[in-house]
């Protein structure tokens, strides 16, 4: 199975986005019952909110948020309560063993 970088993603979206406009907006020439002026507003507004949100997802996505406190610290209980779980585990498979240990000791005895 092929693997594809971030860059490779962000690309291929990027493209399929602009590809999908271009689409849509000659689709909407075709079927506009608008005059030209309103249909050039209509489409210029479009276009910068198109324009908008693109440059917001680029950014998020060349620019990643930090993580916040609340995460880390939940992320931090997380860890804890996974070495926690992992440390009963281990007790209960050492009480598993001698319990084992002990009832075949008693059944050959």
């Amino acid at each position: 199975m092929k693997t594809y970088t971030r860059g490779q993603l962000l690309v291929a979206g990027l493209a399929g986005m602009v590809a999908g406009s271009v689409v849509g907006f000659v689709v909407g020439l075709l079927v506009a019952p608008e005059t030209g002026g309103q249909l050039r507003r209509r489409l210029s507004y479009r276009m910068t909110q198109l324009s908008e949100r693109l440059q917001g997802m680029v950014e998020s996505l060349l620019h990643p948020p930090e993580p916040s406190e609340a995460q880390r610290t939940g992320d931090a209980l997380v860890a804890n309560a996974r070495a926690q779980a992992e440390t009963i585990r281990q007790d209960i498979d050492a009480l598993l063993g001698d319990l084992r240990r002990k009832r075949a000791s008693s059944s050959s005895a």
